[in-house]
């Protein structure tokens, strides 16, 4: 195995890395943020408020389970996977990121509001959609680094 190739190999192996927290995240985070008073277990929300995110909580964990699937599966190359894995990896954030557009939608419940907080202020939300938007972006920069040696990519 050459140097060219072993650097592949550990790039592609780090981009692989770095793609599975990111989903890691994705299917994790949403339960953390939500499984609590402020969202599934909110005495003011109504039953279908709650269904709702209860489907949003199912989707991200979806979305995270494709994504590792995708990042990790050996049928088909690497770079013919990584679209995929790329694309569930960031729908979730995507789509909350999109949230924001849509009439009478804030961050938080007014009721949740801790002093000096306003429902106008930046979304708390947006600054961890960027750093999942970086992680997937160096992911995917890892990844067809470490494929640019039509070698590299039958390695892993």
């Amino acid at each position: 195995m050459t140097n060219s190739t072993l650097t592949s190999t550990k790039k592609l192996l780090a981009g692989r890395m770095v793609l599975t927290f990111a989903a890691a995240v994705t299917g994790v985070t949403p339960f953390l943020a939500d499984w609590n008073h402020t969202h599934i277990y909110n005495e003011q929300w109504p039953p279908h408020a709650k269904f709702h995110n209860a489907q949003t909580l199912s989707v991200g964990a979806l979305l995270s389970a494709a994504a590792l699937f995708y990042t990790w599966r050996s049928k088909g190359g690497v770079r013919a996977n990584l679209l995929p894995a790329v694309g569930f990896s960031s729908l979730y954030w995507v789509s909350q990121s999109m949230a924001f557009a849509f009439p009478g939608v804030a961050w938080t419940d007014p009721h949740l509001l801790k002093p000096g907080q306003s429902l106008e202020q930046f979304p708390q939300q947006v600054p961890l959609e960027i750093v999942l938007y970086s992680l997937i972006t160096v992911g995917t920069a890892l990844v067809l680094a470490g494929t640019a040696d039509k070698h590299a990519s039958t390695q892993v």
